[in-house]
């Protein structure tokens, strides 16, 4: 064959080769195509952070969590007037009994540390819920004898300390207990606007104090109820088994010593709740 020949059959196989070449892209091209929404490629981070914003301002927004109330909660604090005039209320212990002198009971001590203007009405076998008598027949409750006060316009107290409990454990019903103690601060302070009230729970000498832990459970959720200090006594262990034997004067009430000592344990908790 002449040069024309094999130069013929050059430009023969150069073109094949070029036609291939070709067909071998357009098979590419329709392999790569464009994908389904699943085979979607990297998303730009832009896009991404814009997505992540938009999610996080569609979510709802979840309510913070409500603070369980405890034990620890913050004890409420009095604020003591300019010029303090003193009413203090309670039971036989209020009343002296026990003691020497009536005047050697505990809140008649308290009354001379603090030096107010005093009135003390200590009535015997009475509480918060509970009237006197063995049939609870004497109408001697606690907001009974706060009216009859308040109908006295010469006497406007303006601190008032409730003491008791001992005897409203009497009462089957403890929560009868709970409400007579917040209703009976929240008349105190309908009687006597601005008054400021704190609750002294009931006390003992051992063995009775262990007698007495439901109902002080009872008076101390009346005063948290109303918003009141509680001078938790109980639980705070001012009569033990060791100092009991010494303080108690007829198994249910403190001898001189026992008030004495109960004066001091109270002005100790009451410097903790004046501002």
């Amino acid at each position: 064959m002449g040069n024309g020949g094999r130069r013929y059959e050059w430009i023969k196989y150069a073109a094949l080769f070029v036609l291939a070449v070709a067909a071998f892209g357009v098979a590419a091209i329709a392999l790569m195509g464009p994908r389904g929404v699943d085979e979607a490629g990297p998303v730009p981070s832009t896009t991404l952070a814009a997505t992540a914003t938009a999610t996080a301002s569609a979510a709802p927004t979840l309510p913070a969590p409500t603070p369980t109330a405890t034990a620890t909660a913050p004890q409420p604090g009095i604020e003591l007037p300019a010029e303090p005039v003193l009413l203090v209320m309670g039971d036989s212990y209020t009343a002296g009994v026990g003691a020497d002198q009536p005047d050697q009971g505990w809140a008649n001590l308290v009354a001379g540390q603090l030096g107010y203007p005093t009135n003390i009405d200590g009535v015997s076998g009475t509480g918060f819920a509970w009237g006197g008598g063995e049939q609870d027949q004497l109408a001697g409750e606690y907001e009974v004898r706060l009216q009859e006060i308040a109908a006295n316009p010469a006497f406007v107290p303006n601190v008032l300390i409730l003491q008791g409990g001992q005897n409203d454990s009497q009462i089957a019903n403890t929560e009868e207990v709970t409400a007579a103690t917040a209703q009976t601060i929240e008349a105190a302070r309908r009687f006597w606007p601005g008054v400021q009230v704190v609750v002294l729970g009931p006390s003992a000498p051992q063995p009775l104090a262990e007698e007495l832990r439901g109902v002080n459970s009872a008076v101390r959720a009346g005063a948290a109820a109303a918003g009141a200090p509680f001078i938790d006594a109980l639980e705070s262990g001012w009569f033990t088994a060791a100092n009991s034997p010494g303080f108690d004067a007829d198994g249910a009430h403190p001898n001189s010593a026992g008030h004495a000592y109960m004066a001091d344990k109270f002005l100790e908790a009451w410097a903790t709740l004046v501002q």
